[in-house]
């Protein structure tokens, strides 16, 4: 999946597959252009967390070619009506080709040769007026469209195994409950949560309660030492396990593991693209966003479990002399090489930054508080930073020559909540200010508390 960078929140154009679009669109530098490979991935670029809150409206444009149905990929009805759980104000076109007519479910088509200009108008006016180049009239809006204020056709119902869309306070109780879990898996999918648990529950509520449960793929005995009947669950080409129960039809089984299937390839797609939002590419350690979410919360729970949690800031010592003296390919080295070394030094669950180009970050936070009991919290992050340190000032880096090991040297900052600060910016600050007074002092020092502890 690719971006193009426009005035973010105002048109958010995600492309699914080989639509043509893209030159006429890129001119506008007030749409914010995204292409996705396939229609699952169009659906995890909708749902991406990182978009969340958004002020801008979001269109999604299909090439019939990247058509679930079309790419044997799953179900077309099924993958609109996905969109429209995900944001209920999608409009979803379609590119026409060959003169074929739109399935039923978009709110429209749009010719190849359709500009940016013709798109907006489009959106605006919910048609095209004859000087929009290439745009397509769309289809007449239903009667429930029009009550709803609506262009183009209601949002299908969704096919078996699918959850019914919301309906009327008259509707059944159980209508409600089902189409809620189904909100709550795409809750799950923004938070980052699994959601193979919930997604099964809600099948067992749609079956009527049936039996019904997943093996994993390799699991010894899987589906076949039980008088169950199976159906394969597969996540793209990959076969991830099997559905089993001993009281439904094949012929429901199969469509829902199907189901199944693609919400664990949308999980999947929305791991990868949080990987991708809060890791640094080059040392993968996590990157100055993840940063900025995580301590505040860190900070918050620390303060409601009255647990300590410490902020290492440091950065590499002439670290530009080393870059200029040597390049850039060894100054990746050295970057690398230290986030490598301080995954051996800390703990499990503490969380190593890169905020800025040579400038890293280390929060020490234990969330079920110290494994040992007596443990003195800024004592033992301090042993833990300064064995850090060593090991840095001992490292052999391969491309630095005769200025490694023992020339590359780190100084930092320990500032421990609640003592140094009790919010972020106040931590980052006296971490920030014990930095700066350890290479006052000449560098190769890490500082924790009034004094500075150097080494």
């Amino acid at each position: 999946m690719q971006h193009s960078a426009g005035q973010q929140g105002e048109l958010r154009v995600i492309l699914v597959g080989q639509t043509g679009l893209d030159a006429q669109l890129r001119r506008d530098p007030g749409l914010e252009l995204i292409r996705a490979r396939t229609a699952l991935d169009a659906l995890g670029e909708l749902s991406d967390p990182l978009d969340r809150g958004a002020p801008g409206r979001a269109v999604v444009i299909v090439d019939p070619r990247a058509e679930p149905s079309a790419a044997g990929a799953g179900d077309l009805t099924e993958f609109l009506a996905g969109l429209r759980r995900v944001d209920p104000q999608v409009r979803v076109l379609r590119v026409a080709r060959n003169g074929d007519a739109a399935p039923a479910g978009y709110d429209g088509q749009l010719a190849p040769d359709t500009d940016a200009s013709g798109l907006r108008r489009f959106i605006a006016n919910g048609s095209a007026p004859a000087q929009a180049p290439g745009a397509i009239e769309p289809k007449p809006a239903s009667a429930e469209a029009r009550r709803q204020g609506r262009q183009g056709p209601a949002a299908p119902e969704p096919l078996a195994p699918a959850l019914p869309e919301p309906q009327a306070p008259a509707a059944s109780a159980r209508a409600g409950d089902e189409a809620g879990g189904e909100l709550l898996l795409l809750r799950r999918l923004a938070d980052g949560e699994p959601v193979l648990a919930p997604a099964m529950d809600l099948l067992r509520a749609r079956a009527g309660g049936a039996e019904l449960r997943f093996a994993p793929a390799g699991e010894r005995s899987g589906c076949a030492n039980e008088p169950h009947a199976a159906a394969p669950v597969r996540v793209g080409e990959e076969l991830v396990g099997e559905l089993c129960s001993p009281t439904m039809r094949p012929a429901d089984l199969g469509p829902a593991a199907a189901w199944l299937g693609a919400w664990l390839e949308l999980e999947r797609t929305q791991t990868q693209l949080r990987e991708a939002a809060y890791r640094d590419p080059l040392t993968g350690a996590w990157n100055r966003r993840y940063f900025d979410e995580f301590l505040p919360q860190a900070i918050e729970e620390a303060g409601a479990s009255r647990h300590l949690l410490t902020v290492l800031l440091f950065d590499i010592d002439n670290f530009k002399r080393f870059n200029d003296a040597h390049g850039h390919a060894a100054g990746d080295e050295i970057l690398t090489e230290c986030v490598r070394l301080l995954h051996t030094a800390v703990r499990p669950t503490d969380k190593v930054c890169r905020i800025g180009g040579d400038e890293f970050a280390v929060i020490f936070h234990e969330p079920e508080g110290p494994r040992e009991p007596n443990s003195r919290h800024p004592t033992s992050v301090h042993d833990i930073a300064e064995r850090f340190r060593r090991l840095v000032c001992g490292a052999r880096f391969s491309k630095l020559g005769d200025d490694a090991p023992g020339h590359l040297t780190i100084s930092g900052g320990l500032a421990t909540f609640p003592w140094d600060g009790r919010t972020s910016a106040e931590l980052m600050q006296r971490a920030d200010e014990l930095a700066l007074e350890g290479k006052s002092q000449g560098k190769n020092v890490i500082a924790l508390g009034p004094r500075g502890c150097g080494g």
